[in-house]
């Protein structure tokens, strides 16, 4: 059976682990979460139709979904359709990937989506609308980036822990062969039996043994 020792031991790197991987989920999560406020509005034409494009990160964060938001601004907003296609620039290794689209129900006509932007790089949002006049399409250029890095210390917390693991176990083994060797030597010498210290046998005797 694994000595208590040892058991807590692994139980304290347990924790530490999993609360080091949550602070990182954590940290990570906030880093790409976007506010209620737009970071930027543009203003564009698609054919017959105006449009106001809310993108919510600017840039955005590769890896990870673009949220965004599409408003007529004009008095058609009635049978209005989109469809609406992340297209990677020059040089960026990856495909299109088309959004997904709700209806907005604050903005009659508008709708809200995420656009996936799976590296970092160029890339152009097409936004195509079918509606009373016709087809209009525009596109709005984006720039993704790489999400901020997790903190070094937090980096080395979590690398290092199995090293920390390792040699808190190596300690309590010493501690606990030590401590063996100490009570053998002991009852060792209660016996009277001869304990070899550095190739020399010592006796242990008994008051009163000695010769007169």
């Amino acid at each position: 059976m694994m000595p208590k020792a040892f058991q807590l031991v692994l139980l304290g790197a347990g924790i530490i682990g999993t609360l080091a991987l949550g602070a990182m989920i954590t940290f990570s999560l906030l880093a790409t979460m976007h506010s209620s406020t737009p970071a930027r509005v543009q203003q564009v034409t698609a054919g017959p139709y105006q449009l106001k494009v809310s993108l919510y990160n600017d840039p955005a964060n590769a890896g990870f979904a673009l949220p965004f938001a599409i408003a007529p601004q004009s008095s058609i907003h009635d049978g209005l359709t989109y469809t609406v296609v992340t297209v990677p620039g020059q040089g960026v290794s990856a495909t299109p990937v088309r959004a997904s689209l709700s209806p907005d129900a604050n903005v009659p006509g508008g709708v809200q989506g995420e656009a996936e932007i799976p590296v970092s790089g160029s890339w152009t949002l097409h936004i195509d609308v079918d509606g009373p006049q016709g087809h209009g399409s525009t596109i709005v250029p984006i720039t993704a980036t790489a999400p901020p890095a997790v903190p070094s210390w937090l980096g080395w917390l979590v690398g290092l822990l199995p090293f920390y693991t390792i040699i808190a176990l190596l300690v309590i083994y010493w501690r606990r062969r030590d401590q063996a060797q100490a009570v053998a030597v002991g009852q060792a010498a209660e016996q009277g039996v001869a304990v070899y210290s550095q190739g020399e046998p010592v006796h242990s005797s008994a008051p009163g043994d000695e010769a007169p």
